[in-house]
């Protein structure tokens, strides 16, 4: 089990005050929305990390095919 730890954050008054008298439970929806951008950004530095190197592997493939079009595996 992943160990919790408290977080202090400002949030609008009226829209607390709707999720508890909804018993939303504010750590998972916190959690869940923060794994979530946590994700997207780990995702996006990524593919800006490797832009270069999958052009590279894109316009090889357009030149050359794939592997499975070089052994004849796709052919119609």
């Amino acid at each position: 089990m992943r160990q919790k730890v408290s977080c202090n954050t400002t949030i609008n008054r009226n829209l607390l005050n709707e999720a508890k008298s909804l018993d939303i439970k504010l750590s998972e929806v916190f959690e869940n929305a923060l794994s979530h951008a946590v994700a997207e950004k780990r995702k996006e530095r990524w593919l800006s990390q490797n832009s270069d190197a999958i052009t590279q592997h894109n316009d090889e493939i357009k030149k050359s095919g794939t592997f499975s079009e070089m052994i004849g595996q796709l052919d119609d």
